[in-house]
């Protein structure tokens, strides 16, 4: 396995969205003690992937040559669902922020920035709202207008302005230990970045 992320359905029901080596698994968690995989979309083998959702919907990216896969999470079949290389085959994170928009990190296009893709008018068909491409991100999360960007070869973590997603723009940057920024998350009050 490689990355979880949590799913609450709309009467409730809480499951777990599992990134396999061989592909991604939708496991029922309402009995802690008893989950079981409701089903499974096959991938091409990694040891990497990433999740999240939006709406009733999984957004998956992998290391592998897969795209982006979407998936339905209101059909238990778990036969509604599409890969798209539309944007990129290869990326190496994902993160969706509370206004339906998707920012891939390291995708394999341009110098591996921030993809952003608008889910709004058709989570299933996605369209692009601009790049960031500054420079590398392998990491990053989006509250209101702001990424917050860990650019790993850069050694920094940058405060990207994403409030016209067509032209993100850097506000600031700062270095950290090791000039490795790896990941970075902020805190609930905006007042703390943890890195």
């Amino acid at each position: 396995l490689n990355d979880v992320w949590g799913y609450v359905d709309t009467n409730g029901g809480e499951h777990a969205l599992v990134g396999c080596a061989n592909g991604f698994s939708y496991v029922n968690m309402s009995d802690p003690s008893n989950p079981y995989e409701v089903f499974f979309i096959p991938g091409t083998n990694s040891v990497w992937r990433d999740l999240k959702t939006w709406d009733h919907y999984a957004y998956i990216t992998t290391e592998a040559n897969d795209g982006l896969l979407i998936v339905d999470l209101s059909d238990l079949t778990g036969q509604t669902y599409v890969y798209t290389e539309e944007f990129f085959t290869t990326s190496h994170n994902i993160y969706i922020d509370e206004n339906g928009y998707a920012y891939i990190f390291g995708a394999d296009t341009g110098n591996g920035g921030a993809v952003i893709l608008d889910l709004n008018n058709d989570p299933m068909n996605p369209t692009v709202a601009g790049v960031f491409d500054d420079y590398y991100l392998h990491d990053g999360m989006v509250r209101g207008d702001t990424l917050w960007g860990s650019a790993i070869y850069a050694g920094v973590f940058s405060v990207i302005d994403v409030s016209d997603k067509a032209n993100p723009s850097i506000m600031s940057s700062y270095p950290t230990s090791c000039q490795f920024t790896h990941n970075a998350w902020i805190s609930d009050d905006n007042n703390y970045l943890f890195t």
